[in-house]
């Protein structure tokens, strides 16, 4: 048959068919635009920090950089110039800041450059006259940024706050995405390296030199790079970064990933549900085409064009709502990971994106289409109308108990993973959902026979004929079951499991605030770490203030250990407690506690310690700037810091770091001393423009667990989507099969049956199917949720308070059953209204 012959077949087809074909193309648009927005949004987080990177690096290869953020005496950078091979040496400041204008504030990376950046090609400076403005106090900022700050005039005023004072410098120029591109959505603040320095206070400091080698010399480079760092700096490849980012996005991405399967598989079971509907006239068609003469390849292509068109409409409505999705919904949000990360804010969308969304729709439409192959494929053209003589019961006889052994034997394998192997968490939620699709037959056919046996309590015919027609349903019942079971059992997991991890933030936030009345740290939403450093000049100001009992100097900051970029913690020594306790997993708390108070010990994030081989008791070498020996204290959870962190007493940070800098105050009262006026009397002895946050412990734990929310935004997210897509599908789904069924409901109503038992009967039998879905799933979710718990304690290292959150899986399952019946009651009246009259003419 010519392809002209298939394409006029296909349209003749559609005028007959166009509405059920609408349902599937809705429900394949559906599970691509979630698909595609996931993706989207967990991959343009990874590609903006690759894209800032060489934005700033161009063409170099190697980089020297600092392990603290005091940076290295810049008399290094001659030196690297130095050494034979090396074409290009850069030196580079950078820190965060908080750039403000009339508008508002937002943070930004402060780089720090001198005309020599220029010459390595990066994208971000390629443009940018350094050297006119090397000598002066100037900025130059992304446009974006410049407007959101409401500064837009050369020589206009930008307030930096940074190590914890206030400066000023004028705007210099604004860059377009006509001469950087997607960088002009990064936050960056450009000036020259020596404006830089006196803005830090790190006057003859560098943060890293970066370096391009000669072709050939890239070995020899780094060796020598390696000879000049002395232990003491790091030589890196220039993607070090992208490589660090990832470790510490990698939670991100295991629920982007866990997400894009769920939804996927949602958005197949709507389409199947919909493409259901098509497959007596698909079925008819292949039995008229080989009554014809045409061989069962010529019938497949026949199929396949139809599967292709349908895939390409969908993969356009699905990849212009997923699109739609990623910008107002699933955003990319970097506020967490940008304070230890050069992150960008620019949407990427890669091919790859597009080819996995796209792939998917396209199989899932062919799939589809092909559901009747084994009639196109049968000797005898006309067995395929015996079989549409009578539909099978798909839901009874043996069958759906040997599926349920098969879904009990997938549940062992998750139990086992569950149980010895948290890090396969992917691989154990998808062998959860093939046990539950594989028990949903069993599930389905017991409330049958349940509300079989029960009806013969009362007189009304609404169960018994309910459940008959349930049961000649056969897939099309089990497909709408399925799709309210995967998406519940998607809801609960994901929700449980972050409830359960919000609590665990929330404990550990608590207890590493609990040994302070009062915190002052620098002002600048950049520093919710407290990781910025800052000379501690305030001390004598603060002890003369009436009602302070102690001032003590806390430090903590970032530092590169292996693959992760881990955050330490050194509270001062006298601190009680010392350490949070509840988030000790290995070693005595309180001999832990002693050995770190005195000194030369450290708690260790039990994920940092298991990769560089380190237990309780060992004694490792700590990549400071200042190297020292200490002996492992403890292991502990990663107080909510992705990547790891490490816990030791100020003063051991202190001689690691080689600095007296502070990093906050922490601030103990006399009794009878409430926070808010202890808050009230320092913000007064400060002054208003001393550079310094002052809050309550209170307040300090609240902005911390804030951010903690902000950064699981993604999961709160996907469990909000999910039910919503199920519940139209579902509603969708099961509108269509009741208004299919009208010539049937005809015929009831010449039986005798009136409108109200009719409407009652589809009523009956949407809340049958909903509530065995939505129960079994909900059933496998909670246990979904322990083994995601498991996951991001055993595996990420989180923080985790283990439930079982019974009343938010019911609540979930109300509101998908009520929600999805209630949409289904308005179909299912107007069809109960279908005039005896349609039976005769069937």
């Amino acid at each position: 048959m010519r392809l002209l012959n298939i394409v006029h077949l296909y349209r003749v087809r559609l005028r007959s068919r166009w509405g059920q074909e609408c349902l599937a193309v809705v429900g394949l648009a559906a599970g691509i635009a979630l698909l595609f927005a996931s993706q989207v949004s967990s991959s343009s987080l990874q590609s903006s920090v690759a894209r800032l990177s060489r934005g700033i690096a161009g063409k170099a290869t190697l980089q020297l950089v600092a392990r603290g953020p005091q940076g290295y005496d810049e008399h290094m950078l001659a030196r690297v110039r130095a050494i034979p091979g090396v074409r290009v040496a850069a030196p580079v400041l950078e820190t965060g800041a908080q750039a403000g204008g009339p508008k508002g504030n937002r943070s930004v990376e402060l780089i720090g450059a001198d005309a020599s950046l220029s010459e390595l090609g990066g994208k971000l400076v390629h443009g940018t006259a350094l050297r006119p403005f090397g000598n002066i106090g100037a900025v130059v900022l992304p446009a974006p940024l410049a407007k959101a700050i409401g500064v837009s005039g050369f020589g206009q005023e930008v307030t930096f706050q940074l190590a914890g004072h206030t400066t000023e410098a004028p705007l210099y120029a604004r860059l377009h995405e006509r001469q950087i591109g997607p960088l002009a959505s990064s936050a960056v603040a450009i000036v020259p390296l020596r404006f830089a320095q006196e803005m830090t206070g790190l006057e003859g400091r560098l943060s890293r030199i970066l370096v391009d080698p000669a072709p050939g010399a890239q070995a020899h480079v780094r060796q020598m790079l390696r000879a000049l760092a002395g232990g003491r700096l790091n030589v890196e490849a220039i993607d070090h970064e992208e490589k660090l980012f990832a470790a510490a996005a990698k939670a991100n991405n295991q629920s982007s990933a866990l997400f894009s399967a769920i939804s996927a598989l949602v958005g197949f079971l709507f389409a199947f549900n919909a493409m259901l509907l098509t497959v007596p006239q698909r079925r008819a068609l292949a039995v008229d085409l080989r009554r014809d003469g045409h061989s069962a390849r010529t019938v497949i292509g026949v199929m396949l064009f139809d599967g292709i068109a349908l895939g390409l409409v969908s993969c356009a409505l699905g990849l212009a709502l997923g699109d739609e999705l990623s910008i107002h919904v699933l955003h990319s949000n970097p506020a967490f990971l940008s304070l230890a990360f050069a992150v960008g804010s620019e949407r990427s969308v890669s091919w790859q994106d597009v080819a996995l969304a796209c792939g998917g729709g396209m199989i899932a439409a062919v799939v589809a289409v092909l559901s009747p192959l084994h009639d196109v494929l049968a000797r005898d053209p006309l067995v395929a109308m015996g079989q549409r003589k009578g539909p099978s019961n798909v839901l009874a006889g043996s069958p759906p108990a040997r599926a349920a052994l098969a879904g009990l034997a997938c549940l062992a394998g998750a139990s086992a993973i569950l149980l010895a192997d948290p890090d396969a968490a992917i691989p154990g939620m998808i062998l959860l959902v093939a046990a539950l699709l594989l028990v949903l037959p069993l599930a389905l056919n017991f409330a049958l026979t349940f509300v079989n046996r029960l009806a013969r309590l009362f007189t009304s015919a609404v169960p018994h004929v309910a459940t008959m027609e349930l049961s000649a349903a056969g897939a099309r019942a089990l497909a709408i079951t399925a799709t309210g079971a995967v998406a519940i059992f998607g809801s609960v997991a994901i929700q449980g499991a972050h409830g359960d991890l919000l609590s665990g933030l929330e404990e550990a936030t608590h207890e590493m605030n609990a040994s302070a009345d009062v915190w002052i740290s620098p002002a600048g939403s950049y520093d919710l770490l407290d990781t910025s450093p800052f000379a501690p000049r305030q001390e004598a100001t603060l002890e003369r203030i009436a009602g302070i009992r102690a001032v003590r100097t806390y430090r903590s900051g970032l530092l590169d250990i292996g693959r992760r970029r881990a955050l330490v913690i050194a509270p001062p020594r006298q601190a009680s407690p010392l350490l949070p306790a509840n988030q000790l997993l290995q070693g005595d708390p309180r001999q832990a506690e002693e050995r770190v108070r005195a000194g030369g010990w450290v708690v260790l994030s039990e994920a940092i310690a298991t990769e560089e081989h380190l237990q309780v008791g060992q004694a490792f070498l700590l990549p400071a700037p200042v190297p020292h020996v200490f002996h492992v204290a403890a292991l502990s959870t990663n107080v909510g810091w992705t990547p790891g962190a490490i816990i030791m007493n100020t003063g051991d940070y202190a001689q690691a770091w080689g600095t007296k800098d502070a990093s906050a105050y922490n601030i103990l009262l006399d009794k009878g001393v409430s926070a808010g006026q202890g808050v009230k009397e320092i913000k007064h002895a400060l002054g208003p423009h001393s550079g310094l946050l002052v809050q309550s412990a209170a307040e300090h734990a609240s902005r911390q667990i804030a951010l903690s929310r902000q950064a699981l935004s993604r999961l709160t997210q996907i469990a909000v989507l999910i039910p919503i897509v199920a519940v139209l599908a579902m509603a969708a789904a099961m509108g269509a099969m009741i208004w299919q069924r009208r010539p049937r409901l005809a015929k009831l109503k010449l039986e005798g049956f009136r409108r109200a038992q009719l409407w009652h009967t589809i009523l009956l039998e949407g809340l049958l199917l909903l509530g065995v879905g939505c129960i079994t799933g909900a059933l496998f979710g909670l246990y979904g949720q322990q083994l995601a718990d498991r996951a991001l304690a055993e595996t990420i290292n989180f923080p985790v308070r283990y439930s079982i959150t019974g009343g938010a899986a019911l609540e979930s399952l109300a509101v998908v059953v009520a929600t999805a019946l209630a949409i289904i009651a308005i179909p299912g009246y107007f069809a109960a209204s279908v005039p005896a009259a349609l039976a005769l003419q069937e």
